[in-house]
């Protein structure tokens, strides 16, 4: 039974693996370009004079993106297009994830890919904005959801391709995209 259910969510991942391609363009814009609502909540959050704005176009739509370094760590705060808090995910390395969320990650990737190559993993955090002004500030985790945001370039039949993964708390496969990025070197009329 055990095998039949492991076969099964084997299946699924590698369904999903081929239904998602995600297509992003990332130009960076003026602080005074962005939503007064995003400016705040970052304010609130990041003590730092050296936050950088990006719009991002993608298959989702149009998002806005605060990227700063703050007490060491890179942040990335994301906001819909009317400055609505998405998430917000800090750059960290892979012994930060507790183990039994290392173990769960390792057999998923390792049952996806011939090889694979880890090149960014993100806590992401997420909830209403009160309750991350809140964690940040104060270290109450109450209504916060944590998930792991695993950017890789990992090889399978078809090639070698670069691939953002979204584990839950516990290491669960979320969400795969196959990550394709739009050629601008183009003139585009």
């Amino acid at each position: 039974m055990k095998k039949l259910i492991f076969l099964l969510l084997l299946f699924l991942a590698v369904l999903q693996l081929s239904a998602q391609t995600k297509y992003e363009q990332e130009s960076k814009i003026s602080f005074t370009n962005v939503p007064k609502k995003a400016r705040l909540f970052v304010s609130k959050i990041i003590q730092s004079k050296k936050v950088k704005w990006y719009k991002e176009q993608s298959n989702n739509g149009i998002s806005f993106e605060a990227k700063s370094k703050f007490k060491g760590k890179n942040y990335s705060i994301e906001f819909d297009k009317n400055g609505n808090i998405q998430d917000v995910e800090i750059e960290n390395s892979w012994n930060i994830l507790p183990e039994i969320t290392q173990q769960n990650i390792k057999k998923s990737l390792k049952n996806t890919f011939k090889k694979h190559k880890i090149r960014k993993i993100q806590i992401q955090f997420s909830g209403e904005e009160k309750d991350l002004i809140n964690y940040f500030n104060n270290d109450i985790k109450n209504n916060i959801t944590i998930k792991y945001e695993i950017v890789l370039k990992g090889k399978t039949d078809s090639g070698k391709h670069l691939y953002e993964f979204l584990f839950n708390h516990d290491g669960q496969l979320e969400s795969t995209s196959k990550i394709v990025f739009r050629n601008t070197d183009n003139i585009e009329f």
